[in-house]
């Protein structure tokens, strides 16, 4: 049975008119991301290149950002596909006006313009809160971890890397001493060959008279880095909460028990004799019941158990120490071994913190390097306030939720200025910090009743409905990864990230309420 077909000719001429608006729709994406990348004030960006018109041109600013923008929301983020979608998609092909920059081109620009692209998250929210795009007075914080560019298996413990470092250090002697040996020949004389050529002359940077070698060069970076990774070691041992930190608390408080410990026995010990002093003396004992030693007593008893518990807890402290201590990354000294999220297991990353208002609209995305999400809550709300007083946001979000992983007393003194409400009962279970009686530790008592009133319960209510989506949204779009190493370039990434986050929102806005586009 014959079938028609439509007839297909690869090797034919174009057929596209050469009009390029006729290209896309009035409402596609591209023509979207254009008409706000021209909102912006990218000044900065061009003041970063020379204006004397020397050297290649470089590509235009405006054009680089709204390129990274339109790939970034279709969920393209390798420098190389962005360069590759600049030849087969027709969004890119209409932003860039028909060039194709490279993707050394595209890494260059955003390793260039750190500064420039980690501005653009508020000015993008402006742009939010000057169309009135950011609802509401409330604001949560929660954070999620993302994958680094860096394999976890590079972690080293103190003693692993002080043996990498010293077999670096004697690799780069050993290098040394034949580089030197080798200039020591060259230094001699040499024999007239007659032509006055140097063609036997090594090349710049392969060994005498040319520059350091160049695996001279590669070990000397490796050992630069293995020192970074070193220092950063010592700040993670030294952080609060850190192993160190836990057997340093561990110890003053089995010290303290001690203490206690030998006040009770030895007031035991004075009952007994004021007992003993009372009986020789013919007289009766005022109190009850005769005393009984110290090791029948019930108060001395009780507190000789605290000891115990403190005891158990300085070893628990240490085993864990010794069973899992302190690691960086050789290859990413930034980023951190963190608990993966789903699946269990670990994965060498980031913990990322998102404080998110109404509509999942951010305010703040931020890297913290620490599984524990306690010590960022300052920051986040800090940020937040501060990129909302840029934005025109001043003092709109009344209210701060955060979730019981953000408990801790530090942070509730330093913010008490603000109403903020954290989770505390469940995490007090959660981390044994507890007693047996359920009290709250000290500088929680205060959060705890904010929470307990009608009011505090049901704004507390609102914390999921605001940021968990803002992860989902987030992750659906761009994964649960980064591509960069070192915490300036990844805080870039994200930033860029949280950006296009937020000009989908403003795009939503404006499709919702076409009456507002300017």
């Amino acid at each position: 049975m014959a079938r028609w077909f439509r007839s297909v000719h690869p090797d034919q001429g174009c057929l596209l008119p050469a009009d390029i608006r006729s290209w896309l729709p009035p409402d596609h994406l591209a023509w979207q991301v254009i008409a706000v990348t021209g909102q912006l004030d990218l000044a900065g960006f061009a003041s970063a290149y020379r204006a004397d018109g020397q050297g290649q041109a470089p590509y235009d600013p405006a054009m680089m950002a709204a390129l990274l923008f339109y790939c970034y929301f279709k969920g393209i983020r390798s420098s190389r596909k962005v360069a590759a979608a600049c030849i087969d998609d027709v969004g890119c092909r209409v932003i860039c006006g028909g060039a194709a920059p490279s993707h050394q081109a595209v890494a260059a620009f955003i390793r260039r313009h750190r500064g420039e692209i980690k501005r653009l998250f508020v000015q993008v929210l402006s742009l939010l809160a000057a169309e009135g795009a950011v609802a509401g007075h409330v604001a949560a914080v929660d954070g999620s971890p993302v994958s680094g560019n860096a394999s976890r298996f590079a972690n080293l413990d103190a003693g692993q890397l002080a043996g990498r470092i010293a077999a670096v250090e004697a690799a780069i002697g050993a290098e040394a001493e034949v580089w030197l040996a080798g200039a020591a020949a060259d230094a001699q004389p040499p024999l007239p060959d007659g032509d006055g050529d140097d063609d036997d002359d090594p090349p710049p940077g392969d060994g005498p008279g040319g520059g350091v070698p160049r695996r001279l060069a590669a070990l000397t970076a490796r050992l630069a880095r293995l020192h970074a990774a070193q220092a950063r070691l010592a700040e993670r041992q030294a952080v609060p909460g850190g192993p160190a930190a836990r057997i340093d608390a561990a110890q003053d408080a089995v010290a303290g028990a001690a203490r206690r410990l030998e006040a009770a026995e030895a007031a035991q010990d004075a009952k007994m004799a004021a007992w003993q002093r009372t009986v020789d003396a013919g007289k009766a004992w005022p109190y009850g019941k005769k005393p009984v030693p110290p090791e029948r007593a019930a108060r001395v008893a009780a507190v000789r158990k605290n000891l115990a518990t403190a005891q158990g807890r300085l070893a628990a402290a240490r085993q864990a120490a010794a069973a899992s201590p302190v690691k960086v990354s050789a290859t990413d000294p930034d980023s951190r071994l963190l608990p993966a999220k789903n699946g269990g297991g670990w994965l060498q990353g980031w913990n990322l913190q998102l404080t998110a208002a109404r509509r999942q609209v951010l305010l703040a995305a931020e890297l913290h390097d620490n599984p524990a999400d306690a010590g960022a809550l300052v920051k986040m709300i800090t940020t937040a306030i501060a990129s909302c007083e840029l934005a025109g946001l001043a003092g709109q979000i009344r209210a701060w939720l955060a979730g019981n992983g953000y408990a801790w007393a530090a942070s509730f003194a330093e913010l008490d200025h603000l109403m903020l409400l954290v989770a505390v009962c469940g995490e007090a279970a959660q981390a044994g910090r507890a007693d047996g009686s359920g009290a709250l530790p000290e500088g929680w008592q205060k959060m705890a009743a904010r929470l307990a009133t009608p009011a505090g319960k049901k704004l507390y209510k609102r914390r999921a409905a605001l940021v968990e989506p803002a992860f989902a949204q987030f992750f659906g779009r761009f994964g649960r990864y980064l591509n960069y190493r070192g915490r300036d370039a990844a805080d870039t990434e994200i930033k860029l990230l949280g950006t296009v986050h937020n000009l989908g929102k403003l795009l939503d806005h404006r499709r919702r309420q076409p009456a507002i586009v300017t």
